[in-house]
């Protein structure tokens, strides 16, 4: 008796691997598509932060603070200009009021989804000379560019050197990109204020 297996046989586990195979490929869709919605969440979770901290006192968080961990919000009450300074003193006043003295974020909300500490740093987008508080990863090749992109698709323009989201290295895609065909870390740039 010869010992092997049929051709129904092979065909069944074939179509069983394609089935697990098909599962994964689908679960990690969904994983990445989590992953855009959670930052877009994120970010505007921070947005609303500054929004409510400008409504409460006047100015924005970190504006004016002559000490990276000012005791109170009105301790801040140096020069006041719309600009949060990216001198390690406005830029850490700026995570000090909103979590540790209005609560109004927790210190996990300075955390971005990328594992790094989000910094507030006064530039321009590099493309059309718009002068901005931006949210900054602080490694340049910190993010997943699919994420990236999908974000500025779902949340902005979809552009990558227009609008509130930017990469400021010049990255290809455009509203017509298929971000997930993309690959590589880049810098991601998130429009803060004023």
């Amino acid at each position: 008796m010869r010992k092997g297996f049929t051709l129904v046989e092979l065909a069944i586990v074939l179509i069983i691997i394609g089935l697990i195979l098909g599962m994964v490929f689908k679960g990690k869709q969904l994983i990445d598509s989590a992953k855009v919605k959670h930052l877009a969440a994120h970010y505007n979770r921070i947005l609303a932060a500054v929004n409510t901290f400008y409504e409460r006192y006047g100015f924005y968080p970190g504006d004016g603070c002559t000490t990276d961990k000012p005791s109170s919000v009105s301790a801040c009450n140096g020069t006041r200009d719309g600009i949060i300074q990216e001198n390690n003193i406005e830029n850490e006043a700026f995570w000090h009021l909103l979590i540790n003295v209005t609560h109004i974020l927790s210190a996990n909300d300075r955390r971005n989804p990328f594992g790094h500490k989000w910094k507030v740093i006064y530039t321009t987008d590099s493309f059309s000379s718009r002068w901005a508080n931006w949210l900054d990863t602080p490694v340049y090749n910190g993010v997943d560019v699919r994420i990236v992109c999908a974000l500025d698709q779902m949340i902005d323009d979809g552009e990558a050197t227009t609008g509130d989201v930017v990469t400021p290295h010049h990255d290809p895609y455009d509203p017509n990109t298929d971000c997930w065909s993309l690959s590589g870390q880049k810098e991601i740039r998130l429009y803060l204020l004023p």
